[in-house]
């Protein structure tokens, strides 16, 4: 996979989850929100809001029994409520939890009777009727109102309970509320109810352990605001008026304090619809911000971490350490202890990898290069000794024809000029040589290529060295192609080639040894040259060295007349007309030197002649 990919893959997968992780946290919010908005329902009307619960739950068994959610026959036990279920005959089918005190069957106009408390019945009563499975149901809930129930009994006692308000008034803090009526005591413990007595006009005449908020004086509009519209006062509210002085006793007490509900244990107390939106939304708002801090942070860690490395990396290359960054165990920061990537460091592999290998390239060009300084400052000595030696001669035969004290007979004097034109020879064949090599190296039209016979070319190279009686110890054998094979080559260059390749071989073997050379014909115009011997071979260091410009592959020690070019000059020549060398060598086993053409070298037409 390119790196292209892999980082558009790992920005998909991101924000995918970063958007899984939002959509759940949404998804949560509005679960809390209901879950809330429940509670605050159950606050405000527990039992309108749990008797709709009961008949969405409700259903009928194969046995024609009903079947109701025992969670919510929990909450109905734990709010201290009752339950029954009646047929249209106004028949309890089914109750639960029902207190003694409650009939079986209703006539029609008792059951209205008590819903509208027109007659005495000890529990305030909540009917829901929805037809189910064909059949009229009716669902009865009853609970005992112990706010409601306060009130009445402080309207019903008017004055006689005046004076306990203004003793428990002045005794606070209280330690107890003797002296109270059960009814009146339970709300006030249990629901930290506090009363509120008003005049006929609305006024306050006295009151007990009031909330915060409750206005000390009534108009009608807002007494009746107040009462029908509890839950946007946050505050519950009953109310009842003495008969004969038109007094109002009011009982208030906040929603979040109701006996037998069970609330939310997740998150904070939601007591208004705007504190639910703002805590529900702020808690969206900071997970998200979380979430992408989170992904800020490890985007950061992830693709920043890897590009500082990098930069760090190239920072030391810059200055010749080419070396990877090490982390505190001494390892590269990039690499695990197998030397694999580290996970963060995956996305970045094509770049890790390429400066590693520009690291590699840099310290081996620098090895070479500090190696070829130090060749070339050898070599520059060995050549200057090469060309002093030649032209010490010269110099010294020149003295001596000079000088007048001696009469040279002719003999002499053409013996000192044949010694003095080889010295000269040597010298300018040294010269050509750094010369032939600049050209390879940088002209483009160092060779003339014609087209030729290869077998003819390297044939007459062959027999040239094979006829010098300086090589006359030395054993060369020459196999020619079946084939004729004609190749646009430069004659002298490509004879060059082959004699330096074959001096060489026998320069630096022992008297003996034998040389083959073979030319075989490959595909196409293509052709491949073997130079295989059988003397010393080469180690190591010497084939890394062989076609380097200024080595010589001879010990210092030993006397040569090599300007160290020989091998260089034959590569470039190689290249030059479009090949490639390969060496294969060990010692003790000889050397085996390929040189391949492909055929796909062309010269220009102008450069080409057709034999």
């Amino acid at each position: 996979m390119t790196m292209r990919r892999r980082f558009v893959w790992m920005f998909i997968r991101q924000w995918l989850t970063v958007g899984v992780i939002t959509a759940i946290c949404i998804v949560m919010m509005f679960l809390w929100i209901a879950e809330k908005m429940m509670e605050l329902d159950l606050k405000r009307n527990f039992s309108r809001v749990a008797l709709e619960s009961i008949m969405d739950a409700y259903s009928v068994r194969e046995d024609g029994s009903p079947h109701i959610s025992p969670r919510l026959l929990k909450q109905v036990e734990d709010n201290g409520g009752w339950l029954q279920v009646l047929n249209e005959d106004g028949e309890a089918t089914s109750a639960y939890f029902t207190p003694p005190d409650v009939p079986e069957k209703y006539k029609p106009g008792e059951l209205i009777d008590f819903f509208n408390r027109q007659q005495p019945f000890p529990y305030r009563l909540y009917i829901l009727i929805r037809p189910i499975e064909g059949e009229m149901v009716t669902l009865l809930y009853g609970v005992k109102e112990p706010l409601d129930t306060a009130a009445s009994v402080l309207a019903e006692g008017g004055t006689g309970y005046e004076h306990l308000i203004r003793e428990a008034g002045q005794a606070e803090p209280a330690s107890g509320f003797n002296g109270w009526p059960e009814e009146i005591r339970y709300s006030l413990e249990e629901y930290e109810a506090g009363i509120q007595l008003l005049s006929a006009e609305g006024k306050e005449l006295l009151s007990y352990r009031l909330p915060s908020g409750v206005p000390h004086q009534y108009s009608p509009q807002e007494l009746v605001l107040r009462w029908q519209y509890p839950e946007r006062y946050g505050m519950r509210i009953e109310m009842r008026t003495e008969k004969d002085s038109g007094r109002i006793w009011l009982i208030h007490a906040p929603y979040d304090a109701v006996p037998g509900i069970r609330l939310t244990p997740f998150g904070p107390t939601v007591n208004s619809e705007s504190q639910l939106m703002m805590y529900g939304f702020g808690s969206l708002v900071l997970i998200l911000l979380l979430a992408c801090g989170g992904l800020a942070l490890w985007q950061g860690n992830r693709f920043g971490l890897p590009m500082l490395h990098v930069m760090r990396w190239l920072e030391q290359l810059a200055q010749r350490h080419y070396k990877e960054p090490n982390d505190l165990h001494g390892r590269p920061s990039s690499k695990r202890r197998s030397g694999r990537l580290k996970h963060r460091y995956k996305a970045y592999a094509e770049v890790v990898y390429s400066v590693e290998e520009l690291s590699q390239q840099l310290e081996q060009h620098e090895f070479e290069r500090e190696q070829n300084e130090r060749m070339r400052e050898e070599w520059i000595a060995g050549l200057s000794h090469d060309l002093k030696t030649p032209l010490s001669s010269i110099y010294g035969y020149a003295q001596l024809l000079r000088s007048g004290q001696y009469e040279w007979d002719r003999e002499e004097v053409t013996d000192f000029a044949a010694i003095m034109v080889e010295k000269a020879e040597y010298m300018d064949g040294l010269i050509q040589d750094l010369n032939l090599l600049y050209r390879l190296k940088h002209a483009s039209d160092a060779l003339h290529l014609e087209y030729r016979n290869v077998n003819e070319v390297a044939g007459e190279a062959v027999a040239r060295i094979a006829e010098d009686p300086a090589w006359s110890p030395y054993e060369s054998e020459w196999i020619s192609s079946p084939e004729d094979i004609y190749y646009p080559v430069d004659p002298l260059a490509f004879r060059r080639m082959m004699d330096n390749i074959m001096v060489n071989a026998m320069l630096h073997n022992p008297p003996g040894t034998k040389l083959i050379i073979q030319l075989q014909k490959g595909p196409g115009s293509g052709f491949t040259l073997h130079f295989e011997d059988n003397g010393n071979g080469m180690d190591e260091a010497t084939l890394n060295s062989l076609f380097q410009r200024y080595y010589r592959g001879t010990p210092t020690d030993r006397i040569t007349s090599g300007s160290g070019l020989g091998m260089a000059i034959a590569k470039e020549i190689a290249e030059a007309h479009g090949g490639t060398v390969e060496v294969r060598s060990a010692v003790g086993r000889g050397t085996l030197i390929t040189v391949s053409f492909s055929g796909n070298k062309r010269g220009h037409p102008a450069d080409l002649s057709t034999i």
